[in-house]
């Protein structure tokens, strides 16, 4: 099918469209005329239809990383490459289905009721002077979207984090460093500060397992259940590491996209607060994009397909587009590497935000005064 050029995707393409202002109408564009679609300028295929993007995310020969590439190259020969490719989420094949046969159900049973309490408290620890205004600063805005996440989550797990604000506020600083170096954004400098964070994170988490911290709660027990499956030890903590890394970004990019449509919407402020953040994750998505890669000539979505190809999924063409049986957040993703955390995840930036209103956060005045943190797939608000 032919491109189809109007004012509200003139000058937007699928990569820039994570950071543009109003994407949403050029989504819905590709969705409704160019579900599946080569892009050569690009040079990937695009899925944006619902039932496209669902096809790629359940397609066995779509990989989660190229076959000749297991790590992203800037980080080849780092702490953070070797702690890259244990995770889970960025490999398929039957190497690492028992631990995620272990992980998936543990990560799933965290009651996310617990989880926004453990915010509420880890907020009253972190609180500072300089956040105790009557309008909250954006930059504590910015600082709290990031760490209150990373450091409930770690809380739940049973690791020692809500004890002092300084280790908390290392942990969550550390996570986000591994988490920007993954970025193909990345410069050396911050591929640099993330194999230190990732050495750090790794001897932090050694130490917390090996003694009594986490016994009351979840690790103990997967520990225990990885050792029996002969499942190494490095395996299980990289995973835990995974597992706050995905609490960063995400779930900061999710509250704050909720601030803005609190403050883009008045009327809001009548709905309950998860009803709001759930309403973001299906409107203005945190996780905007993500890709798959062809490990075998195939057809995929009535098209010829190569080994080597890669496919830009745009989950976020198929929340918005209205065309789907069934309204949902995509920005979950779908298939064998669904995020099994989407009602933790909802929780957990219900609590971020309710934690800062209750401490002056204004979503009239954020809204009025930010941009978007620079991204090929996250949709993170960075408030001025």
């Amino acid at each position: 099918m032919p491109e189809t050029i109007t004012a509200s995707s003139a000058g937007i393409d699928p990569l820039s469209a994570v950071t543009h202002p109003d994407p949403y109408p050029y989504y819905r564009e590709l969705a409704a005329t160019r579900p599946f679609f080569r892009e050569p300028r690009l040079g990937l295929w695009v899925a944006a239809g619902p039932r496209e993007v669902a096809a790629v995310l359940a397609h066995p020969d779509c990989r989660v990383r190229p076959l000749a590439q297991p790590v992203p190259p800037a980080l080849a020969g780092t702490a953070a490459a070797d702690l890259f490719g244990r995770l889970i989420r960025m490999n398929d094949g039957p190497a690492h289905a028992p631990l995620k046969a272990l992980l998936m159900p543990m990560l799933a049973a965290v009651d996310p009721g617990v989880a926004a309490q453990r915010i509420a408290a880890i907020a009253r620890m972190m609180d500072t002077g300089e956040d105790a205004h009557a309008a909250m600063p954006a930059a504590s805005v910015n600082r709290w979207l990031f760490a209150l996440p990373v450091v409930a989550v770690a809380a739940v797990l049973g690791l020692p984090v809500a004890r002092d604000r300084g280790t908390a506020v290392e942990v969550a600083q550390q996570v986000a460093a591994f988490a920007a170096a993954q970025s193909p954004l990345a410069d050396a400098d911050t591929v640099r500060a993330g194999a230190e964070a990732a050495r750090w994170l790794d001897t932090w988490l050694a130490s917390s397992l090996a003694s009594s911290v986490a016994a009351d709660g979840p690790l103990p027990a997967l520990q225990r259940a990885a050792q029996a499956a002969g499942i190494e030890g490095q395996a299980v903590a990289a995973n835990i590491i995974g597992l706050l890394v995905q609490a960063c970004e995400a779930t900061a990019g999710l509250a704050g996209n909720t601030l803005l449509w609190l403050g883009r919407n008045p009327s809001a402020g009548d709905m309950p607060l998860q009803g709001v953040v759930a309403r973001a994750a299906q409107d203005d998505p945190p996780v905007q994009n993500t890709r798959r890669f062809l490990a075998a000539d195939t057809e995929l979505c009535g098209q010829a397909v190569k080994a080597g190809d890669t496919v830009l999924v745009l989950l976020a063409a198929a929340s918005c587009s209205g065309l789907a049986d069934d309204a949902r957040a995509w920005t979950f993703g779908h298939g064998r590497h669904a995020c099994p955390g989407d009602r933790l995840a909802q929780a957990l930036a219900t609590a971020t935000v309710a934690a800062l209103r209750a401490r002056g956060a204004d979503p009239d005045a954020l809204a009025r005064a930010f941009r978007y943190r620079p991204s090929l797939n996250a949709r993170i608000p960075h408030f001025l």
